[in-house]
């Protein structure tokens, strides 16, 4: 293992946000790719999880949204993956929260938002759909598309993309 003084953990809280039968996802696009990811981000010091959650979808979306309870903890150490040339210096650590809209009845559209580098915008995706969508970590598109979520505890999927 090779370890750097400079080298950190980055922790990241995520949402899944479901309305109706849709999920709200952030879409990215590069010049020779597109792809999603669950809206979310790295947390600041001192700042909760769920300060985090409410501020980076705010960001990444443009909804108010409210946390519920954790269902997964995912680690990613980019030198262990396909993208290895790019992440070798990211190891981050993310909890992944289920998340409702704090407005019970929102207007629900797709937006253009470029709060992240790559980012083109926060887009509802039917829920049908997810599991052939390039959504990352790849490891959650069936357990979205299924609901499994453990109502005792959060489920630990490891070192994933």
């Amino acid at each position: 293992m090779n370890q750097s003084s400079a080298a950190t953990i980055r922790i990241s809280a995520k949402a899944i946000i479901f309305h109706k039968e849709q999920i709200l996802l952030v879409r990215y696009k590069s010049d020779s790719d597109e792809w999603y990811t669950l809206p979310g981000g790295g947390q600041l010091f001192g700042e909760t999880l769920t300060q985090t959650l409410i501020r980076e979808c705010l960001e990444e979306t443009a909804y108010k949204i409210e946390p519920s309870r954790l269902v997964f903890v995912r680690e990613y150490i980019g030198s262990n993956h396909e993208f290895a040339e790019f992440d070798k210096e990211v190891h981050q650590t993310e909890l992944i929260f289920l998340a409702s809209l704090a407005d019970k009845n929102p207007d629900i559209h797709n937006r253009d938002i470029y709060a992240d580098r790559d980012q083109i915008g926060a887009q509802w995706v039917n829920l049908k759909d997810v599991i052939n969508l390039p959504l990352f970590p790849a490891v959650l598109r069936s357990l979205i598309v299924e609901k499994r979520f453990s109502a005792d505890f959060p489920i630990y999927l490891g070192d994933v993309n």
